[in-house]
């Protein structure tokens, strides 16, 4: 896809914020922000207002870290489309990340946002933009950060959304707050 090709489906992917260790006793899947977190999503959330991201669409893992995420990301102000909370972003491979950015079909959807895990954010990114991978891997250096933010552009939909050919906007971190 060329820089100039229009986009239909813009996707921001999120890795959910630093969360602590487990403590004893307690799943994986229910560990909580730290205060490193919350400051983190914090500085994610300003950079969205600022530049006007607001998605369509928001899937969200229903890890509590990524929900707790998630909740510091909405403006409260803000009026944001409903959430979807699935098990299977946490769960499961970058494939259910796939799968959920080729199941936007409706043409007034024209933005969808991912808080999901690593290493599936990561490798989601990399599945999108097989065709041209280079500036994707160069942003990524040591990884993907968390409370981090990888804007793609697709210029298809359904399963044309995830044929390789989106183009990688950018990759925003906290730190760049």
């Amino acid at each position: 896809m060329s820089s100039t090709s229009p986009t239909v489906l813009r996707l921001f992917l999120v890795r959910h914020a630093h969360s602590g260790w487990a403590a004893p006793g307690m799943r994986d899947f229910d560990r909580p922000l730290d205060a490193h977190g919350r400051e983190e999503a914090a500085r994610l959330a300003a950079m969205l207002l600022v530049n006007g991201y607001q998605p369509d669409r928001v899937v969200c893992s229903s890890a509590r870290r990524c929900v707790e995420t998630l909740e510091l990301l909405l403006p409260p102000d803000a009026a944001w489309p409903a959430v979807d909370y699935t098990p299977e972003l946490y769960a499961d491979g970058a494939e259910s990340y796939l799968e959920q950015i080729a199941a936007v079909r409706d043409e007034a959807v024209r933005s969808i946002m991912i808080v999901g895990h690593n290493p599936m954010v990561e490798d989601t990114g990399k599945s999108l933009v097989l065709r041209d991978p280079v500036a994707y891997l160069q942003a990524l250096g040591h990884g993907f950060p968390t409370a981090g933010l990888a804007i793609f552009d697709c210029g298809n939909r359904g399963d044309g959304a995830i044929d390789g050919s989106a183009r990688f906007v950018a990759l925003l971190s906290p730190v760049d707050a």
